[in-house]
This record gives C-alpha cells, sequence and structure tokens, in this order.
C-alpha cells in the first residue's frame, strides 16, 4: 500500500542545505567538543494573565453576563418594591480545532548525534504553541478594546459614565511619541479602566519592546523623586514593576501586523455575533487588561506524544507531537484598553 511522504528534519543538515552525504551530515561531529546551541525562549506573558477554564466534555463553554441592581432608602411602613427584571446575557467560547506542533527525527540522524535531541525538540514543539495561544490572545485584547457595542443595555455602573461592557482606545497621534506621553497613555487607561468600575487587582499592561524602553526612560517611570529607592524598577537592569496600578511587561507578539485568525479558529459569541481573532494591529503599541478581559478554555490541556516502532518501521523517523484543544473569547471588553499610535 502507498503512503504518502513525509518531510524530516535532518538533524545534521545546515540551513535546510541537504541533499548529498556531506550535506547530510555536516553537523555531526566526530568527538563531542562544545555545547549545544538552541534559539532563544521568546517570553510569552498573555496566557498567564488572563481567565482560564477547563471543561471534561462539550464544545463550547458558556460565561454569564449580569447588569446591576440599584440600592434605594425606603420611607418607614411603605412597602418594598422588587426590581425588574436586571439585564443578562452570555459570552461562549467554542473549542477550536487542534493546535497541532509536530516534527519527525530521522533514526539514523539521531542515532549519530552527539547530544539527545529529542528534548529539545520537545521543548521547541511546547513553546510553539505557547506563542501561538500568546499571540491570539494580543489579538483578542485589541478586539476588546475596539468593541464600541455592548451586549447589555441597561443598568450600568452609572448611566453619566462611558458605556457599559465597551472598549477603550487610546491614540498617542504622535509622530515620535516622548516617554512621558507614553505613562500619560498608561495613566488614562488606569482611568478609563477605574470609570468601568473594573477592579484594580490583576492589572496587566504589555508593550511592545520598543514602548517598553521608551517608557522605562520616564522620569516619572523610574526615579527616586517619584518612587521609593529600588522599588519600581532599575535603569541598570531595564525593568520597571508598577505603573498607574499595572504590571508592567514587554512582549514580541504586539507587532502582529494585519493579522489573520489561526486555521481551525472555532471563535467566540458575544452579543449574538460569531467572531475570531482577526485584527489590524499595525499601530498597536501597547495592551493594558485586567484578568477577566479574555477567557481561556481547554478541553484538552497540552499533550506531548511520541511514535513508537510501527512508524520507524515505515520511515525509519519518531514524529515527536505536541497538541492541545482549546478556545479562547473576550469575555469582558470594558477590561480591556489599547493604546496605539495613527500617525
Amino acid at each position: 500500500m502507498a503512503t504518502d511522504p513525509i518531510v524530516l528534519n535532518r538533524l545534521g543538515v545546515i540551513k535546510g542545505d541537504a541533499g548529498d552525504w556531506s550535506k547530510d551530515n555536516a553537523l555531526f561531529l566526530k568527538v563531542f567538543s562544545g555545547e549545544v546551541l538552541t534559539a532563544f525562549k521568546r517570553t510569552c506573558v498573555f496566557g498567564d494573565m488572563v481567565m482560564k477554564r477547563s471543561i471534561s466534555s462539550g464544545r463550547s463553554a458558556q460565561f454569564p453576563v449580569t447588569g446591576r441592581f440599584s440600592a434605594t432608602s425606603v420611607t418607614p411602613g411603605a412597602f418594598i418594591q422588587g426590581q425588574e427584571q436586571m439585564q443578562q446575557n452570555e459570552v461562549t467560547i467554542r473549542i477550536d480545532d487542534y493546535l497541532t506542533a509536530a516534527a519527525d527525527i530521522h533514526s539514523l540522524d539521531e542515532a549519530k548525534t552527539h547530544f539527545e535531541q529529542r528534548s529539545i525538540y520537545s521543548t521547541e514543539l511546547g513553546e510553539a504553541l505557547s506563542r501561538a495561544i500568546d499571540k491570539r490572545l494580543a489579538r483578542l485584547l485589541a478586539i476588546g478594546a475596539r468593541t464600541s457595542t455592548g451586549d447589555l443595555t441597561a443598568n450600568k455602573p452609572n448611566a453619566a459614565d462611558a458605556p457599559f461592557r465597551t472598549g477603550t482606545q487610546i491614540d498617542l497621534a504622535k509622530a515620535t511619541p516622548t516617554s512621558n506621553d507614553l505613562v500619560a497613555a498608561v495613566f488614562t487607561a488606569a482611568q478609563e479602566l477605574d470609570k468601568k468600575d473594573i477592579s484594580r487587582d490583576n492589572r496587566v499592561l504589555v508593550c511592545s519592546p520598543d514602548e517598553f524602553y521608551t517608557l522605562i526612560q520616564s522620569d516619572r517611570a523610574v526615579n527616586f523623586d517619584f518612587n521609593q529607592q529600588g522599588a519600581n524598577g532599575s535603569y541598570k537592569e531595564g525593568q520597571i514593576a508598577k505603573l498607574a496600578g499595572f504590571s508592567i511587561y514587554s512582549s514580541n507578539h504586539i507587532a502582529q501586523g494585519n493579522a489573520s485568525a489561526d486555521p481551525g479558529e472555532a471563535g467566540f459569541v458575544f452579543n449574538g455575533t460569531v467572531d475570531d481573532s482577526a485584527v489590524d494591529m499595525t499601530n498597536t503599541k501597547m495592551l493594558a487588561f485586567q484578568r477577566n478581559a479574555v477567557g481561556v478554555v481547554t478541553l484538552k490541556d497540552i499533550q506531548m506524544s511520541m511514535t513508537g516502532n510501527d512508524y520507524d518501521v515505515m520511515y525509519n523517523a519518531t514524529k515527536l507531537k505536541a497538541q492541545l484543544a482549546y478556545g479562547a473569547g473576550v469575555l469582558r471588553p470594558e477590561c480591556c484598553v489599547e493604546v496605539i499610535n495613527s500617525l
């Protein structure tokens, strides 16, 4: 029975240049004499900062959305009238197709190599999944910040405030924003969250590297006159801990350009409309949010697997695979703030 060919990862090949014995074995050493250098680990931050839920079965998970009751004083002896129907809705996060990363290792190459290769490959496959999830969560936070039509029309925290259950977008609108311009935008983000009664616990600000290192040079973000010495960061270490109540992080996953949804996305249902994570983040510079902004629902958590002898007999190779089944969606757009620069 004919089988489809597979693309092997040749462990001895330099930059994919294969074709003869010398090229296929270029990286194999006669005697071990050095260290194994792998690509640096890209920092993934969003996955640990959002709402997570696991389900044992089913195709989706529902998150209830409710408005608020109000309180009033009662005249002695007066009848206490119950309030009318409270506003209610739901957000549904649907489980996607499997998110998978896999690699095939040629058995002869593995025998020739001078170091244990499978653990390195399995680690890299797991990190590939993590990066894909992190990018998607960043896109969803941007979508939440741009949500201008809420799914509740009444029982807002205060009718005079900005619309409840909608996101916030802040435009720097400067060709070359200064570090203090960025600081001002961060305080505006905190102000907008406060106006919508968003908890101050678990607030996070994630910047692109350019904005992060500009922000840290502000004379107000890391400065002994404004902060206790050593308490909020260090110019020497290039760190900043807190600003306007936000924990500060840097990520390469904000600069995604005009990003498409991942293949296999089932999306999420907000206010009766199915949406996915496709969004143009060309102008996105920072994302400020609170933990309840985005939800992740896991049906099958990350699993690492490896083929056995039958696969090796057919292909002289071992397949390593990392996969999980999950879904993600915007839960509370009012918890999302996107800082952009339109210029």
